[in-house]
């Protein structure tokens, strides 16, 4: 079965009418400067001609959604994970049979869709014959290519991955001093038979081992934004799928 799937524009809008029906949440994400936002919403209505979801909530400050912002949506059906992005078009109150008006978001209706595999976001510990390097520095991926030239690196060998994330194990004392949430761009080396994953992705969690080792966590954001980003997750969605024959992975997720 195929990792990654386009889906056709009638499959497209099956699988928005039943996210509809079934009231599905909906993760939409978006930038603001260096900033990666993942709020929370659901899908109110469907057309071929356009998508329409309830204005999103978050944990903390939600940032104003605006006409032409790009973004973001993901959500989970069945046995997969449902990926597009879009530019708003509009937003407004929606009037709904039997219900109050709410506010809204309009994005147009996708014409590309893709469909991952939910093993895809099950964690894998990377096998013991395989070496994988992770690279990272502060700033996010701009941060490599901007004027004030390379930024400070960071390398750790990665113990465990998914499409939601990676964790890296950092001997000595060089482990980054990050706060939670902080924002790092990664490069990751699968080895010679991969292409090399390029993200970004958000600072997690640390932990230390009884031997001073020190292991942090990873989740990736915005690989839903670009067609670079969804071929990012689709190398990823590949390692992973490969390092699960080597093993039963943790059904938990890295980040």
């Amino acid at each position: 079965m195929t990792i990654v799937q386009q889906l056709s524009v009638r499959q497209i809008h099956e699988c928005l009418d039943e996210a509809v029906r079934r009231e599905v949440p909906v993760c939409l994400t978006c930038r603001t400067g260096t900033q990666w936002h993942n709020l929370h919403t659901r899908i109110l209505h469907s057309t071929p001609e356009a998508v329409w979801l309830e204005y999103p909530a978050a944990d903390g400050p939600v940032p104003e959604i605006t006409q032409g912002i790009e973004v973001g949506l993901s959500f989970k059906l069945k046995h997969h994970k449902h990926i597009f992005n879009a530019t708003v078009q509009a937003v407004e109150e929606l009037g709904l049979a039997g219900a109050a008006a709410v506010r809204a978001i309009g994005v147009a209706a996708p014409q590309r869709l893709q469909r991952v595999q939910r093993r895809a976001y099950h964690r894998v510990d990377v096998p013991r014959n395989r070496s994988v390097l992770a690279t990272f520095w502060s700033g996010g991926l701009p941060a490599a290519t901007g004027e004030g030239g390379a930024p400070l690196n960071w390398e750790g060998w990665v113990t465990n991955i998914s499409a939601g994330g990676f964790q890296v194990r950092i001997g000595g004392r060089n482990a980054p001093d990050f706060e939670v949430g902080d924002l790092v761009g990664v490069r990751i080396d699968l080895g010679q038979e991969y292409k090399e994953v390029l993200a970004d992705a958000r600072f997690r969690q640390q932990h230390m081992d009884e031997r001073g080792v020190t292991y942090q966590g990873f989740q990736f954001v915005g690989l839903n934004e670009t067609s670079q980003g969804r071929e990012m997750l689709r190398r990823i969605a590949v390692i992973v799928c490969e390092f699960q024959r080597f093993q039963s992975p943790s059904r938990n997720s890295v980040a």
